[in-house]
């Protein structure tokens, strides 16, 4: 019997310590959200004209996100960003891009050469002065995004010279 109840007390301790885990990692409750509005506000439509629902779906192409070669670092120290996606294609990257500007994060995307001479469009977010304000954010960046990113490094383009991976 003493075996039984310290078998589940343990179970019981390990299933507490996951879900404070995934609280405390930003996860939150199935079908949970942040909007305090009543539920009735969200269920009655709103009148909307036919003309302007019409209309909507004939938007403007989004502005093309500012391209910059690797090695144009201004600040005085390094720089660090958010990756948060990396590809051949400049225009895969420009789509991704546009994608995540127009969810709200401050994107651009840098120009980099690998070993072989191929070229690389990463799509990074936010600039930072330390590593440590940009681990900070990366999971609020992670999340708006709806992917993983890293924390990635660019040297000075006067101290040290561009790497070709990126400067990673």
């Amino acid at each position: 019997m003493k075996k039984l109840l310290v078998g589940v007390l343990a179970l019981l301790l390990l299933l507490v310590a996951f879900a404070g885990g995934y609280f405390l990692a930003g996860g939150s409750v199935p079908g949970a959200t942040d909007d305090p509005a009543p539920a009735e506000a969200k269920t009655a439509p709103a009148a909307v004209p036919q003309e302007t629902a019409k209309a909507e779906p004939e938007k403007a192409a989004p502005a093309a996100v500012p391209v910059r070669p690797v090695a144009s670092v201004k600040a005085a120290t390094a720089r660090f960003s958010i990756e948060l996606g990396v590809f051949r294609s400049a225009g895969n990257a420009q789509d991704f891009a546009a994608a995540l500007a127009g969810r709200g994060l401050p994107v651009e995307i840098v120009e980099t050469m690998d070993a072989a001479g191929g070229q690389w469009h990463r799509v990074r977010a936010g600039a930072f002065a330390d590593r440590w304000q940009a681990e900070a954010r990366r999971p609020s960046f992670e999340r708006t995004a709806g992917i993983g990113g890293v924390v990635v490094e660019e040297p000075l383009a006067a101290a040290h010279p561009a790497k070709a991976g990126g400067g990673e």
